[in-house]
């Protein structure tokens, strides 16, 4: 699969599979594009499946060093224009949701529903010290005293942050499949950095009464992650007009990987219900 230099700055990998209703999966902080493989690629059956390597993640590059919520956006949108696609539904898992909803916001004619998947709209709708902006204190520290590739390894693996403790029992070589899949393609540090601090500056909370098209808001009802992504559901969901909130029972952040047909099956139905072809 080809890689395309945008006029955003950035030579972006990218996939296109199957035909239809154009689907876009945005991937969480600092994941490439192959963290939907295998577990999301079912959807390409009934859509145009489109994923790609954010800036800083896997085979893409870019000229800016200094990223932003809203440059990654814009990539979505100049390669969309690429592939002449005038607008797609979007879906964002965690970091990926709020450039998602970054572009619903930018770009409303662009995006034809918008699936919120464990995710926010930026530190104002978190709690205590984590709604100030800026590099997170428990972040830094943990990185420092793990280095970077244990701290991820246990944050994956060894805690209920992904994936709930009975599934982490049960399926150990599963969990340990993916943090290698993800960790293969995974931003280096410096550029984990970057995209940290993008996510951490960013801040939609108070725009979310301009987002128009159709969106759902799906979460774990055990995402007991940091950034206490149930808190920031209800949110998305009470800001948003018209916005649908759907419980997973027994999911924490990392449903897509834990629980993947029950997943595809609500992406897919949602599609579905919002179709224009």
């Amino acid at each position: 699969m080809p890689n395309v230099n945008l006029p955003t700055g950035a030579n972006l990998y990218y996939e296109t599979h199957g035909q239809g209703e154009p689907l876009v999966l945005v991937p969480s902080t600092a994941f490439s594009a192959e963290v939907w493989k295998p577990s999301q690629m079912p959807l390409a059956s009934s859509t145009q499946l489109i994923i790609h390597d954010p800036r800083g993640c896997g085979r893409t590059t870019e000229t800016q060093k200094v990223y932003t919520i809203n440059q990654m956006a814009n990539d979505i949108v100049a390669l969309l224009d690429h592939l002449q696609i005038p607008s797609a539904h979007l879906c964002g898992h965690s970091m990926g949701g709020r450039i998602a909803v970054e572009m619903a916001l930018n770009f409303p004619g662009r995006v034809k529903s918008l699936i919120m998947a464990a995710s926010g709209s930026g530190q104002a709708a978190r709690p205590g010290p984590d709604c100030i902006p800026g590099l997170p204190h428990w972040l830094v520290i943990r990185l420092v005293e793990k280095g970077f590739e244990k701290a991820l390894r246990e944050e994956f693996c060894d805690t209920s942050a992904f994936f709930t403790e009975d599934f982490r029992k049960k399926y150990p070589e599963k969990v340990e499949a993916f943090f290698q899949l993800a960790w293969a393609t995974h931003a280096k540090l410096p550029e984990y950095i970057h995209l940290i601090i993008a996510r951490h500056n960013w801040e939609a909370t108070h725009r979310l009464g301009d987002v128009k098209c159709p969106t759902l808001v799906l979460i774990g009802d055990n995402d007991s992650a940091r950034s206490n992504h149930l808190a920031q559901a209800e949110a998305l969901k009470n800001r948003i007009p018209g916005a649908e909130l759907q419980l997973l029972k027994g999911q924490s952040h990392g449903f897509f990987w834990q629980a993947q047909e029950e997943t595809n099956q609500v992406i897919l139905d949602w599609v579905k219900r919002h179709s224009t072809l």
